[in-house]
Order: C-alpha cells, then structure tokens, then sequence
C-alpha cells in the first residue's frame, strides 16, 4: 500500500481512538451537568456511525483497492456476485447515516439558542432513541433502489496492480446523483440551521449584560457556545465534502476539466469525515479536555501503578477533576 495510504490510514486510526476515549469519559460522567447534555448523547450516536465509516472505508476499500489482496486472484478477470453489491451499498448507506448526524448537531445547536436554560428537555431520551431509529432506516429508501434492483449490475475488476469496485453506467449516475443530492440538502440545511443559530446568540449575547437571568446563565452560555464552535467546524467538513460531490458530477458530465485534480481527493475526503470531529471536540471544549486528561491520569496510575508524583499528584477517590467540578459548581450556582 502506498506510504500516503498507510499515513492517512494511521491518522485516522489515531483519531478514533481518541474518538472512542472521548465516548468512554462521556459515559462515565453523565451525572456532570457540562457533559451529560444533549449534545453529547448526540456525540455518542455519530461516534458509532463514524466508527463503522472507518472500519468500512478502510476494509472495503482502501485495503481492497491499495493492499495486495489482488495477487489471490487471475488477473484480468471480473468477479460478479452479490459482494461487490454489498460493498458499494454499505458504503453509500454509512455515508448517508453519517448525514444525518449533521443534520441533527445543527437541530440540536438551534434548539439550545432558542432557549438555553431547557433546550435539553426537548431532547430526552425517547426523542433521542426516535432519532437513532430513523438514523439508521432512513438511509435505506435511498440505497435499496439503487442496489437491491437486479437490473444493475456490480462487479470487481481484477488487475494486475489493484481490484476495482465498477458497475454499470445507469446505476453509477443513480448512485452518485442520490449521494450528492443527500450532501448538498445536508448541507443547505445545516447552513440555514447555523445562520439562525448565529442570530439568535448573537441577539441573547446582547441581553447578558441587562438581564440578571441570562446572566446568572452566562457560563452555561459559555460552554454551549464552544459546542456551537465545534459543531460548525464539522460543518466546515461538510462543506468541503459538498464541493468535492458537486466537482466530481460536474466532471462525470464533462465539465470542470481543469478541476480533475479533485478526484484525488475522494480518498483524503472521506478520511476528513469520519477522524476530524474528536479534534474539533478537544480543541473547544475545554470541560471535555480536562476531564479526559485527568480520566487518563487516573488510568494510568492504576494500571501501572504509578506513585501521585508520576500523575501530577492525583487524588484518589475523585470522580470528576477539580477543574471540571469547579466548572460546573459555577454553572449551577
């Protein structure tokens, strides 16, 4: 496999695992008021969606397209059958899963501008489990149509360097056409969402200084606003994403021809997608960080059995840090 493949690949390995670290101190402190919102539950659910992108992506096609495995087969030759179908379903179907994740951060975001102190109470559980069927279902009504029918075909290309995912003309458009236009709505929708978002924090910032509920309410403010910052860096992913769709069409049509250069990209793209939102999550949330630093401190004092000096002299018998817990004495205050 290419060194550019092995690095994106160990990049994004990376990254999930932090992702996956991120979701275990989300479920451990719940009870804390800055983490067990709404918004992190919405985390857990795109974190299980963006794991299955990775381990998809990284299976189905990296290892299959760069790896060796083509040397197992004659080359020149083209193997039909339902796995290529499958493969090219579950990836088209994942990435429509993971839409949905942006669709609902941006509700989510709007709905705590709307009314920060309750926000939270619209997104109860039942709301949330609704949410995750429909997550994972809906996805279906546009993948079925293009996969299930026994008209297109789908089949591997064996060559002598690599196995090529292809399928027929028709059923190519179709599937491209409905993953662009799933993006680009995505996409339209998510950026009304935030602009809205945006007006209406920016109107409540002004009362802050003149209303003593907002500002009994301001370090609430704070932390729901880093949340907002991160959401919206995830967005700028999808964006990027968007364009890289509407470029690849454009050029399946037989324009944008100084633009080929885009195709490249596809690859480094869909890696974007599903390894950047840990980052965005740890470079704005400061509650996250901390906790998350001092949860590994904890970790590896035991599981090495370090002395306090080696950690930064923990204490034993805390469950949130210092840091954390002043934070959120100060927001329930």
């Amino acid at each position: 496999m290419p060194a550019l493949q092995w690095f994106l690949f160990i990049s994004s390995l990376i990254s999930i695992l932090i992702y996956t670290m991120i979701v275990f101190t989300l479920k451990r402190h719940r009870s804390n008021a800055l983490l067990g919102g709404s918004f992190f539950r919405i985390v857990e659910m795109q974190y299980y969606a963006e794991l299955f992108f990775f381990v998809e992506f990284s299976i189905t096609m990296r290892f299959r397209k760069y790896s060796s495995l083509y040397a197992f087969f004659e080359p020149d030759t083209e193997f039909h059958g339902i796995i290529p179908r499958i493969v090219s379903g579950f990836h088209y179907y994942i990435k429509i899963v993971v839409y949905i994740g942006y669709l609902t951060f941006a509700l989510n975001r709007l709905t705590s501008a709307l009314n920060i102190s309750s926000y939270n109470s619209i997104w109860t559980p039942k709301l949330l489990q609704r949410v995750r069927i429909v997550k994972w279902a809906l996805p279906l009504i546009g993948i079925l149509p293009t996969h299930a029918w026994p008209g297109f075909t789908y089949w591997f290309m064996i060559t002598s360097s690599s196995i090529r995912l292809t399928n027929d003309s028709l059923s190519t458009a179709l599937v491209a056409y409905v993953d662009g236009i799933c993006c680009l709505g995505t996409c339209v929708f998510c950026m009304i969402c935030y602009t809205a978002t945006c007006f209406l924090i920016r109107k409540n910032w002004k009362r802050v200084k003149t209303d003593t509920v907002f500002r009994k309410n301001n370090a609430q403010s704070a932390a729901e606003r880093s949340l907002l910052v991160s959401a919206i860096l995830s967005f700028i992913v999808l964006i990027l994403n968007t364009a890289v769709q509407v470029v690849t069409i454009l050029i399946s049509w037989g324009g944008a021809t100084t633009l080929l250069f885009v195709q490249d990209l596809s690859y480094p793209m869909i890696d974007l997608m599903y390894s950047h939102f840990p980052w965005a999550l740890l470079v704005t949330s400061g509650v996250l960080r901390k906790q998350m630093i001092y949860d590994t401190k904890i970790f590896l004092r035991t599981a090495f059995k370090l002395d306090d000096a080696s950690v930064n002299t923990i204490r034993v018998g805390h469950t949130v840090s210092p840091a954390t817990q002043k934070t959120t004495n100060r927001t329930l205050a």
